[in-house]
């Protein structure tokens, strides 16, 4: 156990360790409810780090536990099996290789989790979306034309999504019917709502 201890609280396996840590801690979090999953598909610098490393679109814990779980298991295996067969001149030098070595198998084991996490996730959301037609909403902006928001109750604390009507423009509050929407660009278009509709 000493030896265990030693490893993963020594450089370079340290700094996984830390990590590991963390990203296990948001991981419980989001199973006890606490946070979700925290998805990348906004507009921040974040979503635009992820868009360049090809993690958008999926939940991050995921992908974050398994790059942090692969880069803490290669580095700690490879400083308990490997550094100590070098001259320990040779060790400093070795132990950042092993770090960004360890890096590198990490953000693989990411990208592996990520692309069949992302088909899904975006399975699931067109799943979702086409659920949604027939519903309906209550117009939540000012006026919506060409654009606004609606709400829709889910049972939950509902739903806020973008929304168009090719009619005359609606004014807050007026209730719709959500009729079509478009994948591309996430819109529903909406028409106002019948008495007669339910």
């Amino acid at each position: 156990m000493t030896e265990f201890l030693h490893v993963a609280l020594s450089f370079p396996t340290a700094l996984w360790s830390a990590a590991l840590t963390l990203i296990a801690a948001a991981a419980l979090l989001a199973l006890l409810g606490a946070i979700d999953g925290i998805s990348g598909g906004g507009e921040g610098l974040l979503d635009s780090l992820l868009v360049r490393v090809g993690l958008n679109g999926v939940p991050l814990l995921p992908v974050a536990l398994a790059l942090t779980l692969t880069g803490w298991l290669s580095c700690y295996l490879g400083q308990l099996l490997l550094l100590p067969l070098l001259a320990p001149a040779w060790r400093g030098v070795a132990s950042a290789l092993l770090g960004l070595g360890s890096l590198g198998l990490g953000a693989l084991a990411a990208r592996a989790v990520a692309r069949p996490l992302r088909r899904f996730v975006q399975g699931q959301d067109a799943l979702a979306r086409a659920e949604l037609l027939g519903r309906e909403a209550t117009v939540e902006s000012g006026t919506l034309a060409a654009s606004g928001r609606v709400s829709v109750q889910d049972g939950g604390a509902g739903l806020m999504l973008d929304a168009r009507t090719a009619g005359e423009p609606l004014r807050r509050g007026e209730r719709v019917i959500l009729v079509a929407h478009d994948p591309a660009t996430h819109v529903f278009t909406v028409r106002r709502a019948d008495p007669t509709d339910t």
